[in-house]
């Protein structure tokens, strides 16, 4: 092979893991080790976009519909604050774990969290599977 055959190859294998993402088994694990495993209804969902960034401040006010597992002794219908933070990943080249989502008004959904004492408020324990049903094993 010649140089430029081999630079080729270099930079074919130095951007494939430009286009990954986290295993499903890594997010399956974070919502297994997940403190508070419970099913949520949100109830007002506060966005502050942050200038110049594609970060945005999340406040999701929520009532607890059904409780799976609880560390922080929550029970159905306590009221919930959520608080996080929502990156909107550039459309091509990015790499590292997706987003979590920002929740609407009404959604009904489960909810992997553990309580952060500093802000008092619950923070979501599983990244960008923390609003989904348990990653199934593949």
């Amino acid at each position: 092979m010649n140089r430029r055959t081999v630079f080729i190859w270099l930079m074919f294998l130095c951007a494939i893991p430009l286009f990954a993402e986290m295993a499903p088994t890594a997010y399956r694990d974070m919502q297994l080790g997940a403190p508070d495993h419970v099913e949520i209804s949100v109830g007002r969902v506060k966005v502050r976009w942050i200038l110049f960034t594609r970060t945005s401040n999340v406040t999701v006010q929520a009532k607890v519909v059904e409780v799976y597992e609880s560390l922080s002794n929550l029970s159905v219908g306590d009221s919930i604050t959520i608080t996080y933070q929502h990156f909107k990943s550039p459309s091509h080249g990015w790499t590292g774990p997706r987003a979590i989502p920002i929740l609407k008004k009404r959604d009904v959904t489960e909810a992997f969290l553990a309580f952060d004492r500093e802000s008092n408020t619950y923070v979501p324990a599983a990244r960008g599977a923390s609003f989904e049903p348990l990653t199934p094993i593949i």
